[in-house]
């Protein structure tokens, strides 16, 4: 059946995806070389090392491999509408242009089967020196990282700034989970947020019947919290964001409801957490075998023969 790919590159980024090797819808979906960022049965993110001391690329690839899937998708606008790559493109893009910090994408492609979806994928330039806040707490849990209060208040300030900007500027995200929000260290040691993976709310979707559009994102971030988190700290976050010391009556309902359909997800957020776990665990393990190989290949210097 005739088979058709399209790419789409930022210019200032070609050179760059050439050299790595991800400049074809062939050459990025064939790809196995570098690091498994995330996987499941139809999806995967793959971290490419750049060159020369460059950002590398996150490739974040869906397949479609059989029909039953493909046709699920033309349910889902994928036939005559964008693929999930290019939305997800085009809702970072939407995120920048407002002066929202999210990762930079440069790249999105597909390839389709008698015009109907069969692979897609988005390539985005990585973040050095970044964790996802979801890794971040584990790690200051287990005690591999150390963050004292006044660390934890700034980066509760920072992250509810950020999120009361980006609604103020009317953008939904619509998937603010901690995982798909990126912390590191500024040049003052302020904390820098990114986010990534966004899924915004449709227009339509905004006019829920069930409390304000905003409430559903600030529950996705309690959901990610609550593992890791005091009640009091969740509180004085939800006063940040609203940039006010008290909370009326109507202001406390809303509390209550974000804290309540964060329950709703919990189950789901647990299991995620679990994963984003098992994934750092094995990339470390990769990391230690690559330096022990590493090693083991040097070799070992000698004194003079005598």
């Amino acid at each position: 059946m005739f088979c058709t790919e399209h790419i789409r590159i930022d210019p200032a980024y070609r050179e760059r995806l050439r050299a790595c090797g991800l400049d074809s819808v062939g050459r990025v979906l064939a790809r196995i070389e570098g690091r498994i960022a995330a996987w499941s049965r139809t999806t995967d993110s793959l971290f490419v090392p750049g060159l020369d001391g460059t950002p590398g690329f996150f490739v974040k690839r869906y397949r479609f491999p059989t029909w039953r899937k493909r046709l699920r998708g033309t349910f889902r606008g994928t036939f005559f509408g964008m693929h999930r790559g290019q939305a997800e493109y085009l809702a970072l893009d939407a995120l920048r242009s407002v002066g929202v910090p999210a990762v930079r994408p440069v790249a999105h492609g597909e390839r389709r089967v008698g015009h109907f979806l069969a692979a897609c994928f988005l390539i985005t330039e990585e973040v050095p020196d970044a964790v996802n806040l979801t890794t971040l707490a584990v790690e200051v849990r287990d005690g591999r990282r150390q963050r004292s209060p006044a660390q934890r208040e700034a980066l509760l300030q920072a992250l509810a700034g950020q999120l009361a900007y980006m609604h103020t500027a009317g953008c939904s995200h619509g998937n603010l989970f901690w995982r798909n929000i990126l912390i590191r260290a500024g040049p003052d040691g302020t904390p820098e947020l990114f986010f990534l993976d966004p899924q915004p709310l449709r227009s339509w979707e905004r006019l829920t019947p069930v409390g304000a559009w905003w409430v559903r994102e600030l529950a996705q971030v309690t959901v990610s919290a609550q593992p890791f988190t005091s009640r009091a700290e969740r509180l004085r976050f939800f006063r940040h964001y609203l940039s006010v010391t008290r909370l009326t009556r109507t202001l406390k309902a809303q509390w209550h409801q974000i804290e309540s359909l964060a329950r709703t997800w919990r189950k789901h957020e647990d299991r995620r957490i679990r994963l984003n776990v098992l994934f750092e665990e094995w990339n470390r393990q990769l990391e230690l075998e690559a330096q022990r190989a590493t090693e083991w290949a040097t070799p070992v210097a000698t004194g003079p023969a005598l």
